[in-house]
Parts: structure tokens; sequence; C-alpha cells
């Protein structure tokens, strides 16, 4: 849509019939709208003759809207007008009764300056045959060429770079190239003639072009001023007071944060250069092809569903990478981006059609190979694919713009193994079917989740490489443009909705993670206070099976220790209280000890000797000696019989004492001291 807005008592003559012509071109409408300050008789009088003499200039009255707006401030009619009415362009008298604000103009925004005066006899304006449009290569010139392109064949347009002699041979260069960079942004090599001049100064050489016969000198804004700033001083100033050809001055759409975004826009536009029209036009075909679900696209699905399957149930990240080179999921994911920047609704029903045919058969098969998986726990690689997280929409945020720019570059090719490893489509497939066919529910939505954020994110970067490659609708293509912004709309709707589940989850996951490092320092200081054991790895030597966030169920904890002696039965038992009572829950210990010898390199251990296997003496009693009387002489009268007299008594007193090594102790013999006739006698007895 065009809007034309008039003042009562001016005539619009070349800017309605600009106005005019782009509406007829681009298939649009062109509104009139004339804003008065009150709805009192005399002013609607003035608004419609203002309208009809406006229409009277032009021969062609087809598709023309005029409406009168009341509004006592004429800024804020305008720019409420323009948009409810969703204007695309408002072309403006420069040389207007009303001085105008038009930077406050959402849409884009073209204001003429200067008169063409009406051949003789002739009241109605001249159409328009040649267009001058004088450019370094700036986005307000590339956006008003935009809109001016649909003119040709039958308007002429001539695109000027002026190139200052005292720079030399150089800046001739350099003026070829931004021709030819501002060609190719627009698709118009051959509708758009070009011509570059040497020339001391700017403004010269365009008022010495538009001589040559031009109906209108059109100039893009510059970026660094306002466009009240362009339209009355500098280059276009001196170029009005100098020509009699009218000049346009436009802008492009205002947009929040609009420096910033253009900015960005022009950097990334360095970084990856637009492709040529017929480059776009193969890359497009290709893409196309590959999205469609032929037969040898069902064959490659079942087979890399089948290989990752396999590899996930033996838990072999080789085989799963070598599933994720095998699946061909990934076209028509691509396919789908490119379908929404192109606003292509058949492609795009295609391509998400496909998409869907090549899950089901995914999960499918993935649910019987999982009959080979009954009735065992999930190995980690299929554990690994059903947590996803923010992560995980970041790689596949950046595998989607790897992906689009490899398909979309012939010299990048190479790169597409690579993509389809970080992309991982096939194995959440493939862990959706068996953890399904095992009954772990949970499993099997977080890896659908995890599939869901691929598709998502991989469609939306793809889509955003596209359209900075150039891939877009044209600008008469209203039913495509609109059909992109809605595809647009769904897919940053879908890309927040996904991330806000998936904040969600890494939330959960970081605080069963703080709350395993908890469970896992408890149990190791537990250990050690109470066993004096020791756990090694607490990867390996330590398993919880329960959900650590549920207090509620009891925790199952399979503990692996070394130590260096037998841990008793009640130890293990205290372990376990002390475990539950730190960690406030019910816990159930399964506890395994390893005995282990420590063997210190620097100093040897102590060298014990070990007896051999034989009888072992019992205790036996050890005989002591008792201090022995001394024999006393004694005179007694002398007698026929000889008398014994008492001169010691022999008292063996034994005490047991228990050895475990025998010891042999020599034993005395008895003996007896006798008083004989021939005198004292020692002998042993008897």
């Amino acid at each position: 849509r065009v809007l034309v807005p008039l003042t009562p008592g001016e005539s619009p003559r070349h800017t309605w019939e600009l106005g005019l012509a782009l509406a007829h071109a681009n298939a649009g409408e062109l509104i009139t709208a004339v804003i008065i300050p009150d709805a009192t008789e005399q002013q609607i009088i003035r608004a419609r003759k203002a309208i009809e003499t406006a229409a009277a200039h032009s021969s062609d009255h087809a598709n023309i809207r005029g409406l009168i707006v009341v509004d006592a401030n004429y800024e804020k009619g305008l720019h409420d007008f323009v948009e409810a009415a969703k204007i695309d362009l408002v072309l403006a008298n420069g040389d207007g009764l009303i001085r105008q604000n038009f930077n406050a103009i959402p849409c884009a925004a073209a204001i003429t300056r200067g008169d063409r005066t009406p051949a003789p006899g002739n009241h109605d304006t001249p159409p328009i045959h040649r267009l001058l449009v004088p450019t370094a290569g700036g986005p307000n010139t590339i956006h008003a060429l935009g809109f001016l392109l649909p003119l040709t064949p039958k308007v002429e347009i001539t695109l000027l770079y002026v190139a200052l002699s005292h720079l030399g041979s150089h800046e001739e260069t350099l003026g070829h190239a931004r021709l030819r960079q501002v060609l190719n942004q627009l698709d118009a090599v051959e509708r758009i003639q070009t011509k570059l001049v040497s020339a001391d100064s700017v403004a010269d050489a365009i008022v010495a072009e538009a001589k040559e016969g031009y109906d209108l000198v059109i100039i893009g804004a510059t970026r660094e001023s306002s466009l009240d700033h362009v339209l009355f001083g500098n280059i276009p100033q001196a170029i009005i007071q100098r020509c009699h050809t009218p000049v346009l001055i436009t802008r492009e759409p205002q947009q929040r944060f609009g420096g910033l975004l253009d900015q960005l826009h022009w950097w990334f536009r360095s970084i990856i250069p637009r492709m040529e029209l017929s480059e776009r036009t193969e890359t497009y075909m290709r893409i196309r092809r590959n999205s469609r679900a032929a037969s040898y696209f069902f064959v490659l699905i079942a087979l890399a569903t089948l290989i990752a399957a396999l590899g996930l149930i033996v838990n072999s990240a080789a085989v799963v990478i070598g599933a994720m080179l095998v699946a061909p999921l990934m076209s028509p994911i691509v396919g789908t981006g490119l379908a929404i920047v192109l606003g292509d609704t058949r492609f795009l029903r295609m391509a998400l059609g496909s998409v869907l045919q090549g899950v089901l058969l995914a999960v499918v098969l993935g649910a019987i190979a999982g009959l080979l998986h009954l009735n065992e726990p999930l190995t980690p690689e299929l554990m690994a694919r059903t947590q996803p997280s923010l992560l995980d929409l970041a790689i596949a945020l950046f595998s989607g713009l790897a992906g689009a720019y490899a398909l979309s570059r012939s010299n990048a090719a190479g790169a597409l193994p690579g993509v389809a490893i970080a992309a991982a489509l096939v194995p959440p497939l493939a862990t959706v079917g068996i953890s399904l066919t095992g009954g772990h529910w949970q499993e099997a939505a977080g890896a659908s989740l995890l599939f869901f954020t691929n598709f998502v994110a991989i469609s939306s970067a793809t889509a955003l490489t596209f359209l900075l490659l150039g891939f877009r609708p044209t600008p008469t293509q209203k039913e495509r443009r609109s059909v992109q912004i809605r595809s647009v709309r769904v897919a940053l709707i879908m890309l927040g909705l996904v991330s806000l589940l998936l904040i969600g989850f890494t939330y959960r996951l970081a605080q069963q993670a703080n709350e395993r490092a908890d469970v896992h320092r408890v149990i190791i200081n537990s250990v050690a206070e109470v066993t004096q054991a020791e756990v090694v790895d607490s990867a390996t030597d330590l398993r919880i099976e329960g959900d650590l966030l549920n207090n509620s169920e009891p925790l199952l904890l399979d503990i692996t220790a070394r130590s260096t002696r037998t841990i008793p039965h009640a130890e293990v038992v205290a372990l376990q209280d002390q475990i539950s009572g730190a960690l406030q829950r019910e816990v159930r210990l399964t506890f395994t000890v390893i005995r282990v010898t420590e063997l210190d390199p620097v100093q040897p251990p102590t060298q014990t000797p070990t007896p051999l296997p034989g009888v072992t003496p019992s205790a036996t009693p050890t005989a002591t000696m008792l201090p022995t009387a001394t024999a006393t002489q004694t005179a007694v009268p002398s007698t026929d019989t000889p008398t014994v007299l008492p001169t010691m008594t022999e008292t063996a007193v034994f005490t047991p004492t228990p050895t475990e090594t025998p010891t042999i102790t020599p034993t005395p013999l008895p003996t007896a001291v006798i008083n004989s006739l021939f005198g004292l006698n020692l002998r042993a007895t008897p």
C-alpha cells in the first residue's frame, strides 16, 4: 500500500504519478489521505476538493482510495493512520505547506523536492519513463530500488556511481564493485543499467547526468543523519537548487534498535556474501529434490534407525555416530527452513510431511529393536538422549547454521558429515522407541523433547542463514510474503516454547547434580569414618538408584570399598544408619568390601616368622627347687643302735606355668643324708 498524504490547496503532481505507478506495478493500492484538525463542513469540503484535484492529474484512476482523517495533531494522526492501515510506503511532497517530521513514520518514506512543469496545454503530470539513482551502496538506496524494480522494463532505471577524480583509478575500481554488489543483492543484473562517471564534485556530476532526459532523480538518505537533515542540506540541497529535475529522497522503514540492527545486518553481509541468482536457483532445486520422501529416503531412515538402536543397546558411541552419517532427515528439515523464508506453502507442506513420515518410521523401528532389550536397564548411551538441556538447543542452532551454509555452497559440502553428527537426529528417535517398549515413559518424553528441540532449532537457524544468503519472496509476491511472516512467527513461538521447557529441564538436572554430589560426599565421609575403608572412584564404586529429589522414597545404595581388614556386620549397620541420618531419608545399603594390602615402595614391610604346621604342646608344670636344709652334727650318748637323726625334709612344690613354647628344665635327683657306723653318708634315694 502506497500512501500519498495531501494538504488542501496543493497539487501533488509527480508525487501522485509515482505513487500510482508503484501501486500498479507492485499489484498494490494507492491511498490518498487528507488530515484535517476538525470535522467542520468547510474543512471537509476542502479535503474532498484536494482528493479530486489529485485524481484529476492522473490518467489512470484505477484502484485509488481517498480518505479524510480528523486529528488535531497532524504528525500523530499520520503516524496512527500508517500503522492502522498497514502502509508500506509514504510518498509526500517536501515542498508542501505543512512541514512534517517524517522520521516518526514507521514505514518506508520518500519525499519529493522540486517540480516538473507540465507541457503547454497539458494539465496532467507527464508519465515517468527514466529514473536516475545515484548510489554509494547504502541500504536506503537498495531499499528504494527494491520497490522501484517492478517498474521495469516500462521505466528505465540507471544506477549511477560518481568516482572522485583525485582518488585515482582505485576509486573507479571500487565504484564498479559497488554497482555489481547492488545489482546482485536485487537480482537485477539485466533489468537495471549502470553508469560510472569520474568528476571533481559528486553534486556536479549528478546534476550534469540528470540533464540527459531523466524524469526523476532518486537519492537514498544517508545513515549518519536524520531525514530532515538529508532533505535540506548537503548534496541533496545542492542538487535541488541546481537541478530542474525533481528529486526523491528515500528512507527504509524505521525499526526499534534500528542502528544496532543495521550494523548487525551489514556485518553479516560482510561475512556471508549474498549468493548470485543462478546459485540460489540451483540450491533451491537441490534442497527441494532432497526434501521429497522418496523410496531411498525410507530405506536410509530404516537402516540408520536400526544401526542407531543397536548401538544404543550395546552402549557403543562409534556405532551411534555411524547411524548419524546414514540418516537423511537433515535434508527435509533444512528444506523446511528454506520454505519458511520463501513463503512457499507447497514446499513447506512437502518438507514437513517428509519429516513426519521419517519420524514415525524411526520410532516404530526403534520400538521393534527395543524387544531385544526388554527387562534391562537403560545404557548410558540411551540415558544421554533422555535429558536435554539448553546446551542441546545451542548445538542444534549452530548445526542448522552450518548445515544450511554447507548445502548452499558447493565448496563447503565437505562439512556435511560433521553437521550430520552434530545434529544427532535419529538416535533420539530410536531412544523413544526403545524406551516405549521397555515402559520407560519419562525417558521417552525426554528423548522426544530432544528431537523436537533439534527440529525447531535447525529449521529456524537454516531460515536465518538462507535469508542472509539472499533467499526471499519478490516484492510482487504478496501472498508469499504473508506466508513468510506467519511462518516466522510460528517458528519464533515454537523456539520460545522449547526454550522454556529446556530451562525447566536444565534446572531439574542442576538440582539432581547438586543432590548427587551431596550424596557422594556423605557416603565417602561416612565410609571412611565408620569402617576406615576407602571409596576409590565414586563414578564406578557408587551406584545410586531412586529419585534424588523425592525424600519419601527409599534410596538404594550399592557401595564398593577397599579395606585392609575384615569389616564386621555391625559396622555396616552403623554405616547405613549414619548415611540415613545425614541424608534424612530411608537408605537401603549394599556394601561390598575388597580386601587389599598396602605396600610402601620406600619402606619395606617387617619380616614376621610364620610357624610351620605341627603339634602344639600343652602347658606343663615346672618344678621349682626350694631352699634345702644343711646337716648339723649333734653330740648324743653312745648307743649300740645307730639312730638316724632328722636332718632334712625333701618337699617338692609344683607351680604350673602355661607356656606356648616347651622349655626343658633339668630336675635334680633326690638325695638323703644317712648316719651310719662309719659316719655321715650322702646317697641317692632310695
